[in-house]
């Protein structure tokens, strides 16, 4: 068996001559990487749904407050907030759990890096939202109270995880998951492709579909910038996780309302590789351009060297 690719192409010409499925084939394919065996591979995928299960409890229940004051208890306040403008359970949910992991991120807690740890909170937040929303009934209420949920988990969402990863795999294959090369794009642009990949794939769409949702929402993170304050992975991290969130499922709801990305989703790599490769260096994580130059930013970083 092929376990080397680097489209969606190639990955779905394997499939197709093997006729295995996509979560069945991430399996084997990190059995053969790894050189650790099928059966060890299954704990360890749970061990680190558990992680991000543990770190969007935390991240809700307490309050994140970091050292350099960028990062304020937003995923508590936004899941105990009265006032909603868009008021459905799915989205709430999506934006307060991405937001929970990234800002336990922040502040030096244990999260999953979903491809990076800076977006660690777009992919297992949005699955999570989809879980306690439309299958886990102990997680009905408020937002802000989510219950654990120990491992060994359901295969419908261990296996959304491994196809929101064989959507990263490509990425990085064909492109890149490192801000300091792509720029902000190849971070959370490719966590919402990966999320929006696995929220299809929830949602029981064709795996074509779920790489078409995926195109939609990387297409709409292209040229990202990575600027962060005072280079600390914070703003415009955190919240960032939250609107890509958002992203996520709305290139999901498109594709379930028969709405395809025109340009395919390996096309779209391959533009973001592009765009990556000619973006200001002052814009690759290095802090020296955008957000992080601010007056505002700059006073952080100044308070911060003191």
């Amino acid at each position: 068996m092929q376990f080397r690719f680097h489209t969606f192409g190639e990955l779905e010409t394997i499939l197709h001559t093997e006729k295995i499925a996509a979560p069945e084939y991430g399996i084997k394919r990190e059995a053969f990487m790894t050189g650790v065996p099928e059966a060890r591979i299954l704990p360890e995928i749970d061990r680190r749904i558990a992680v991000t299960r543990d770190a969007l409890i935390k991240g809700l229940e307490s309050p994140q407050f970091s050292r350099s004051g960028l990062t304020k208890g937003a995923a508590a306040a936004f899941a105990s907030s009265k006032r909603r403008l868009i008021r459905d359970e799915l989205f709430t949910r999506s934006l307060a759990y991405a937001l929970a992991i990234n800002e336990v991120n922040a502040c030096g807690g244990k999260v999953v890096s979903f491809p990076t740890a800076g977006s660690s909170g777009i992919v297992p937040g949005v699955i999570w939202a989809w879980w306690d929303t439309r299958e886990n009934r102990a997680a009905e209420g408020a937002v802000g109270r989510v219950h654990p949920c120990n491992p060994p988990y359901a295969p419908r969402l261990r296996d959304a995880f491994i196809v929101a990863s064989l959507a990263g795999v490509i990425i990085a294959q064909s492109a890149t998951l490192a801000g300091s090369e792509g720029g902000c794009q190849a971070e959370c642009g490719a966590a919402g492709a990966m999320a929006a990949c696995a929220l299809g794939y929830l949602e029981e769409q064709p795996l074509g579909a779920c790489f078409s949702a995926a195109a939609l929402s990387l297409k709409n993170s292209l040229g990202l910038a990575c600027d962060p304050v005072a280079g600390l992975v914070e703003v415009p991290c955190v919240k960032r996780n939250a609107f890509v969130a958002a992203n996520a499922l709305t290139a999901v709801d498109l594709t379930l309302s028969s709405i395809e990305s025109i340009i395919p989703f390996d096309e779209v790599v391959w533009a973001m590789k592009q765009i990556g490769d000619t973006l200001p260096v002052s814009i690759k994580e290095n802090s020296t351009g955008g957000l992080a130059i601010t007056p505002t930013g700059l006073a952080f970083k100044q308070a911060l060297e003191r």
